[in-house]
């Protein structure tokens, strides 16, 4: 059973842990709110955002840059964010470099073609990001996979206070 509480219960009927996540995050591949955050490239909320920061700070809003930005020209600040944002993507996806190669690519044909968000991603990127995002603690409050044994009783108590 993969549960996160005041958002979805799961029943998955899977041999281990690791196999009960990969179908809980495959089933969560078209939850339209997982892909606007995962998709959308408008700063605010979504999965580019968690990458506009250094190690002094958030770098999203142009207002409230830290003292060391304040001090560089527009070209050299923009191309020191980037940095960063690449940076900082291929560290999200550093066991997979493909999925980081694959985000970045999406980032930079919105910012070509002038969109806000990404057209495609393949379903193993999606499954993947879902996970690490899960893993992260960003998208449910509570999340935990328990297996559920009723082969001596009939009753098992899957969450409680203090469990």
């Amino acid at each position: 059973m993969v549960y996160s509480l005041e958002h979805t219960i799961s029943l998955v009927r899977a041999e281990s842990k690791s196999e009960a996540f990969d179908i809980f995050a495959k089933n969560l591949i078209e939850d339209k709110n997982l892909n606007i955050f995962i998709k959308n490239f408008a700063l605010g909320d979504g999965l580019l955002s968690s990458f506009y920061h250094d190690d002094q700070g958030d770098l999203s809003d142009e207002n409230e840059y830290p003292e060391h930005l304040k001090q560089l020209n527009e070209q050299e600040r923009d191309k020191y964010i980037n940095a960063c944002i690449e940076s900082n993507v291929r560290q999200f996806w550093d066991d997979e470099p493909q999925f980081a190669s694959e985000f970045l690519q999406a980032v930079e044909t919105a910012k070509r073609k002038g969109i806000s968000e990404a057209s495609h991603f393949s379903d193993a990127f999606l499954m993947s990001t879902i996970k690490k995002v899960i893993q992260k603690g960003d998208w449910f409050e509570t999340f935990d996979i328990v297996k559920i044994d009723l082969t001596d009783t009939d009753y098992q108590i899957i969450y409680g206070e203090g469990s």
